[in-house]
């Protein structure tokens, strides 16, 4: 089967794909690894977008920082996403042990990166609105610091970052569907046993995402 054939399968036909691809208690994790990875650049290169939008925004004399500042964003961004990787396998493999699910960690941790496929493209979608809104946004230094809180509010609340979150949550929902299945073959979970162990976690988590635009 070819790579676009296992891809589009994992996408659209999660019930399909997860069967082949969890074969035995240790499955291989080299894509779901990839998948990470290639979660982890996007978040850097983003990362350090963001760093250099917030050094235009201090006071002159401190440009010196800004690419300290974007690196060190930018590394914290990658690990990042391999530490999501695991924390979100470790709540899923938790909340389905509690619910009779059977199977070794090593599976679970398949599932979550093979779904996070959907949120990869959702962050590089995000990405792209964020960038053109902001290159087009007016940045100066500013003086007083207590003014930056306000400033970057100001900035996050504009409707194409506010379209850019509701895109990431959209993207959310379908690595969602795709953890769903994935859990079932993998703890050996009902349909409600399975849509329970993701759907929490996952609730709060898109919660996370929109508190900014809440209230």
């Amino acid at each position: 089967m070819s790579i676009m054939m296992n891809i589009a399968d994992l996408l659209l036909r999660p019930a399909a794909f997860f069967p082949g691809h969890l074969e035995g208690d240790k499955p291989d994790l080299k894509m779901p690894l990839a998948i990470v990875v290639l979660s982890g650049i996007v978040g850097a290169l983003s990362a350090a977008y963001m760093s250099s939008v917030t050094m235009a925004m201090m006071p002159s004399g401190m440009e010196g920082l800004g690419s300290i500042i974007a690196g060190v964003g930018a590394v914290f961004a990658f690990i990042g996403a391999i530490i999501f990787w695991i924390i979100v396998a470790a709540v899923f493999h938790g909340i389905s042990a509690l619910r009779g699910g059977k199977g070794d960690f090593q599976r679970t941790l398949a599932v979550v990166g093979y779904g996070s496929l959907p949120m990869v493209f959702g962050s590089i979608i995000s990405g792209i609105i964020v960038y053109v809104s902001l290159s087009g946004a007016d940045i100066r230094p500013i003086s007083d610091p207590m003014q930056a809180s306000a400033v970057v509010t100001e900035l996050t609340s504009t409707p194409s970052m506010m379209m850019a979150t509701v895109i990431s949550i959209l993207f959310v929902l379908w690595s969602a569907n795709i953890w769903v299945f994935g859990m079932q073959e993998a703890r050996n979970l009902s349909g409600k046993d399975a849509l329970i162990t993701v759907g929490i976690p996952v609730v709060i988590y898109c919660l996370i995402l929109s508190l900014t635009y809440i209230g």
